[in-house]
Order: C-alpha cells, then structure tokens, then sequence
C-alpha cells in the first residue's frame, strides 16, 4: 500500500519559526490516522559567496554546529544550514580541527 498523505490547512507558523528549515514545507496528514508532520525538506542547493566565512572547528565546538551557529549569527536556529552547506550529514563528523564555511545566505 502506498503512504497515505494529505494536505492540511493548518499554518506551519504554529510548529515553526522563521528561521526553521522547514519554514517552506507544508504541514500534511500522514497516515490514514492522519498524524501531522511536514512534507518532505528538500535540500536547497548552496550558492557560495564573497561574504560567507571561513572557520576552523575548535574542540570546544566539536559535535556542537549549534555552539558554531550562535557565534556567527546570534542564534542556535541555524546549525542545520552550516551541517547542510558543508555537506556533513551526521553530528558526529563535526569533529575539531575542521575547516568550514560559515554561509552568508541562510535563507
């Protein structure tokens, strides 16, 4: 049987903030029990620029992109986008003594 999905009405405003990846997803009925959750996130590919910045993971930052994003951008909302943009797919290969790149464009 094919997975069983729906569009709902429901504004995604009431589970996410602005700057949650999920911000242009759709909130859906999954399941004939109709659970809510998110279409799927598509990944966005990045485009590099001038202003993105270069930064080398310290230990204190190891398996901590969170730690990496509050120093750059103020908050903890974009770990996601610097694990995405430097194509790391598990925390655990966020290790000390790696060179990164901090985007520019988080949007």
């Amino acid at each position: 049987m094919a997975n069983y999905n729906e569009k709902s009405n429901i504004n995604k405003m009431q589970f996410v903030t602005a700057s949650s990846r999920y911000m242009n997803s759709n909130v859906i009925y999954y399941t004939e029990n109709k659970i809510l959750t998110f279409d799927t996130y598509k990944k966005r590919p990045t485009q590099p620029s001038e202003q993105d910045k270069n930064f080398y993971v310290r230990p204190e930052f190891e398996y901590r992109p969170d730690l990496v994003s509050y120093r750059a951008y103020g908050t903890v909302d974009f770990w996601w986008k610097i694990m995405e943009t430097n194509e790391i797919k598990d925390i655990f290969d966020f290790k000390a003594g790696l060179n990164i790149i901090i985007p520019y464009d988080i949007y």
